[in-house]
């Protein structure tokens, strides 16, 4: 009888290793899986050189390939979103050292810039917006916004804007304002991304 006992238990030991095996071996697959469907991503991406200016009002979305929806997971975005029909693949910054550091864009008035940065496995790490968000097309309202993003991965993004009052016949004549709006920050070694406040200053 004891025997017996023992050799259930040696069977039973074996089944619980042998089943925890295969759940490993499945998980090791998954995660190998989803692994390459990132670097897939990934690759998608043109490689962009630094120092990098990047300027919203002159990016021409046709140039540049969609997300699919299926891609959308690898940013957060919803799916079911009707404001992101048409998300594009800016590019992917050449220093892959230590991180994945992507910028692609959205639509609204223009078409803006993010960033965002994955560890080598696909895990996300960091995400900005590198717009300022001073452009639009409101009346009285003139805008020059671009980003800089440095050798050592520093980030600078302003708008320069002149703007007047306006009233049911238009722009009100001495109303002028001349002003930037600005923010800084960088991209660290374990790729976390750190921007500044925007700020604004008279001219």
């Amino acid at each position: 009888m004891k025997l017996k006992l023992v050799s259930i238990s040696l069977a039973l030991i074996l089944f619980s290793n042998c089943k925890n095996e295969k759940i490993k071996n499945a998980e090791t697959i998954r995660i190998s899986s989803e692994s390459k469907v990132f670097k897939d991503f990934i690759k998608k991406f043109k490689i962009l050189k630094v120092p990098l200016t990047i300027e919203p009002l002159k990016i021409q979305a046709e140039k540049f390939l969609p997300l699919t929806k299926t891609e959308f997971k690898f940013l957060d975005l919803q799916v079911n979103n009707t404001n992101l029909d048409n998300v594009y693949m800016y590019g992917i910054l050449q220093d892959t050292i230590d991180s994945y550091k992507i910028i692609y864009l959205i639509p609204a008035e223009i078409y803006t810039p993010f960033l965002v940065t994955y560890t080598k496995s696909g895990k996300k790490i960091s995400e900005e917006t590198l717009s300022v968000g001073g452009c639009g097309s409101d009346c009285g309202f003139i805008c020059n916004e671009y980003v800089k993003i440095y050798s050592d991965l520093k980030i600078y993004s302003v708008d320069s804007i002149k703007s007047y009052e306006c009233d049911s016949i238009g722009i009100k004549e001495n109303t002028l304002k001349k002003y930037i709006r600005y923010k800084k920050g960088n991209i660290k070694k374990n790729g976390q991304i750190i921007m500044s406040k925007i700020l604004e200053k008279n001219q």
